[in-house]
């Protein structure tokens, strides 16, 4: 049996890796002149590394760690401590740091950590953001699925005056690239409750090297020591169909290539261009018109000097970045001499049309508002990277639109991380659990075997077993108190009379 995998991204190399471990053949087409898709990087003309956006890692990411590990690779991520640090102008820090203590102590003395130093919002609002941040991680699964129909900006607003979420602004952007009035309040309290899960789960890893480099050229050799092929250069034009099977597929205008199984790991929006017109009067293909595109772009900035000593990930509000970190504390064995700067510019609807010297000099002016050593400091190189950028825009009411990874066409699955999937709204752990999604279907389907590749994300429990009944019950246990209270002293005075 052969399979054809349309799209070399991260989804497209899992997938091709799946169906290799289960005998199937495979050929791998990408139309880039790179695999990899937004995970990737590459070197420059200064022989500098160029990453496509700042990826980072969370200990939830479970089926990738679980790749990872199997493709050898795992001990390329580089994990940091639990902490965030918040830099506000003047260079004044706030630091998010969550304690060695059980969840949600962890969580709670976190936040109380950033309380401290953060002057960007009254410290009372502060405090009804931490209400409900605490209440919002002890919804159930059920709980937060339903939210999805309501953007997170309405649901803080129900709790929380305005502007109350602020510092978790950065946050929401550099993740998915959608502001809060926008996104959909299930994924961010999705994302909250993972992260909150315990002081391990808070940490962040980076790769260590060239994200491309670590995982791509790993997962070739291995598509390549199994039998399988794969080529670049190859953009799929049309998916031609016949009945209910995909017959086809045209590359490049005029090359058809056919196969038994066809896979799709290319974005919504490129496959829906080369569907053809009978395909949309399926429900399933017409979903693919709901998706709209997160813009984002990253600018690395190389200084003469170092501007800090902190090898984490940064936050800061009013900024054309978001979410950053000097590379040259994370990855020092790469990054020498001064700072290099990577950022997250997100949301980029209003930035992405302007020249990169005027996002370069926007950016330099904040930079120096922040980082007071800065001001003294030359850049030595810059780059505005636009390449392979942005995911699907996780606006609410998204998850109904998301297509399962078995389609209406007897031999056409789908794979990528906008697919259907609970574990996130996108990323790199969406990618690998559709593409193991996938596998298993097809293993099902038409090999006749169970396959079980993903596996559930378990957070740690702590103090929860305690707290949430605590929670769920004690307003109403307090109020029968009270009610008790207030009708033995009725009856009491009555017989006083």
């Amino acid at each position: 049996m052969k399979a054809l995998v349309l799209g070399g991204g991260m989804a497209g190399l899992a997938t091709a890796i799946n169906l290799l471990d289960l005998g199937v053949e495979v050929e791998l087409i990408e139309a880039d002149d790179m695999f990899g898709g937004r995970a990737s990087s590459w070197l420059d003309e200064d022989g500098d590394m160029i990453d496509n956006a700042l990826h980072v890692f969370f200990p939830y990411y479970v089926n990738l760690i679980n790749f990872f590990k199997k493709m050898g690779i795992y001990d390329n991520i580089a994990w940091k401590a639990p902490e965030f640090y918040y830099m506000q102008k003047g260079g004044k820090e706030a630091i998010l740091k969550f304690a060695k203590l059980p969840a949600p102590l962890h969580a709670a003395a976190a936040y109380m950590s950033l309380l401290k130093a953060y002057d960007e919002v009254p410290k009372w609002k502060m405090l009804f953001t931490a209400a409900a941040m605490g209440m919002g991680t002890m919804y159930s699964k059920e709980k937060i699925d339903s939210l999805d129909e309501m953007t997170f900006g309405m649901w803080s607003r129900r709790f929380v005056p305005n502007g109350a979420f602020k510092p978790m602004e950065p946050g929401i952007n550099g993740l998915t690239f959608t502001p809060s009035n926008i996104i959909s309040a299930k994924v961010m309290l999705n994302w909250f409750k993972k992260v909150s899960g315990g002081y391990k789960t808070s940490r962040v890893g980076f790769a260590n090297g060239g994200l491309g480099e670590i995982w791509v050229d790993n997962c070739l050799d291995y598509i390549n020591k199994k039998g399988g092929k794969c080529e670049l250069g190859k953009s799929v034009t049309a998916i031609n169909v016949e009945g209910d099977k995909i017959k086809s597929v045209t590359v490049n205008g005029s090359e058809e290539r056919t196969a038994d199984l066809y896979v799709s790991a290319i974005s919504p929006y490129s496959l829906r261009r080369v569907l053809p017109d009978e395909s949309f009067y399926l429900d399933y293909f017409q979903d693919l018109w709901h998706f709209e595109y997160a813009p984002s772009l990253s600018l690395q900035v190389w200084f003469d000097r170092k501007l800090t000593d902190v090898d984490v990930t940064f936050f800061s509000t009013d900024c054309i970045f978001n979410t950053y970190a000097d590379l040259s504390n994370v990855l020092p064995h790469i990054f020498k001499g001064g700072s290099m700067f990577e950022m997250v510019l997100s949301p980029a609807d209003h930035v992405q049309g302007l020249p990169d010297d005027v996002i370069f000099d926007k950016a330099i002016k904040q930079i120096k508002e922040h980082f007071p050593k800065a001001q003294e400091a030359e850049v030595k190189k810059w780059k505005v990277v636009r390449e392979r950028q942005g995911v699907y825009r996780a606006k609410s009411g998204m998850e109904k639109h998301r297509p399962f990874q078995r389609s209406p066409y007897d031999n056409f699955y789908l794979s990528g991380d906008y697919t259907k999937t609970h574990v996130s709204s996108g990323g790199m752990e969406a990618a690998i659990w559709t593409s193991n999604n996938c596998a298993e279907l097809i293993a099902a389907d038409k090999l006749g075997k169970t396959l079980s590749l993903n596996e559930e994300f378990v957070p740690e429990r702590g103090l929860m077993p305690i707290i949430e009944p605590a929670t769920k019950y004690g307003p109403i246990a307090l109020g029968l108190y009270i009610g008790y209270k207030l009708l033995t002293k009725l009856v009491f005075k009555k017989k006083d009379k």
